[in-house]
């Protein structure tokens, strides 16, 4: 998964701490993920193909998920010198 690595030993230096995914209390795990769920889901709807009697035509199919996130990640949301989440 694609996404912002911050070194450790550059973490502490810039004042970001060493505050991980982990540590959050939105930090939770929906089935093999590990998700953020410090804002609502987010919804995506794709065009999924109809069976019987509409076959070859699509229709919207909405699926509401948090977003995932790696748990060693630096977490964005912890202040430099607070509590953070």
């Amino acid at each position: 998964m694609a996404g912002l690595v911050i070194p450790a030993h550059l973490g502490t230096h810039m004042g970001l701490g060493r505050r991980s995914c982990r540590q959050c209390r939105y930090h939770g795990v929906e089935g093999g993920d590990v998700v953020c769920r410090r804002y609502p889901p987010q919804v995506t709807v794709v065009l999924v193909p109809q069976g019987a009697p509409r076959v070859g035509q699509l229709a919207p199919q909405p699926f509401a998920t948090f977003p995932p996130v790696v748990p060693e990640h630096v977490c964005g949301e912890f202040s430099p010198g607070g509590e953070g989440c």
